[in-house]
């Protein structure tokens, strides 16, 4: 059994993965009745939630790069916690956990164009520096208790990019079933691998075992232009608010 967190958001919402599935979200959402609503910041429903999983896709959590660290501490760091501790606990061997090519966009920021996944984090933005610590986290329980940990960065998650700067680091849905899917089966103890369709150009490479992507987001000729602001505050390379 796979359990998806963060169910509501749309990301989860567009994964179709095989096999029996648990979706646990704060809210509850018309498309699927079934989720377990709860807080995982309550580390005893998480606890519950969490048992019986072969593995878990951590999706839950603050994804607006413009949020002040009030309200990126608890999703983002707190409930990350809880979620590993569970895993530990309950035995569960795999954890997905998403993280964002906001951890590593501050390469594009000091003018490089290409970014590869064996390239320090370099977080463009206080919500960009939380997933660099739920990477090192994973890292960490991977080292410490023989987790599988794989972390997720993230693209642009849509139908479609939303203007040009999101041709680099856009993820269509049918790219995001399968790098997600590759990443429930990769033979690793801990990787962290970007989440990226088959772009023109490529702004960030993907080495995720069994993952090939086949969308491309040169397919879409009349993206809008980019839009203004300092780095943080608009949507860069296709790595904005997704939710």
């Amino acid at each position: 059994m796979i359990l998806i967190t963060g169910a509501a958001g749309g990301v989860a919402r567009l994964l179709d993965l095989p096999g029996p599935i648990r979706r646990t979200d704060r809210v509850p959402h018309p498309d699927h009745p079934g989720i377990v609503t709860g807080d995982l910041a309550d580390a005893g429903f998480c606890r519950e939630v969490v048992r019986g999983a072969d593995a878990i896709v951590h999706l839950a959590g603050q994804a607006d790069p413009q949020t002040p660290w009030p309200g990126l501490r608890s999703p983002n760091a707190d409930v990350v916690v809880n979620v590993l501790d569970a895993a530990v606990a309950a035995g569960v061997p795999r954890v997905l956990l998403a993280s964002s090519l906001h951890a590593v966009a501050g390469h594009l920021d000091a003018g490089r164009t290409f970014v590869t996944e064996d390239m320090p984090p370099h977080a463009c933005c206080p919500y960009g520096a939380t997933k660099v610590l739920v990477e090192q986290l994973g890292r960490c329980y991977a080292d410490i208790w023989g987790l599988t940990v794989v972390c997720l960065r993230l693209g642009g998650v849509r139908d479609r990019p939303l203007g040009r700067s999101w041709r680099g680091g856009w993820l269509s849905p049918g790219d995001l079933n399968r790098f997600v899917a590759a990443a429930l089966a990769a033979d690793l103890q801990f990787g962290t691998f970007h989440g990226v369709s088959a772009n023109t150009p490529q702004v960030y490479a993907h080495a995720l075992p069994g993952y090939a992507p086949r969308d491309d987001s040169a397919a879409f000729t009349d993206l809008p232009d980019d839009l203004t602001g300092p780095p943080a505050t608009h949507p860069k390379w296709g790595i904005a608010h997704r939710s």
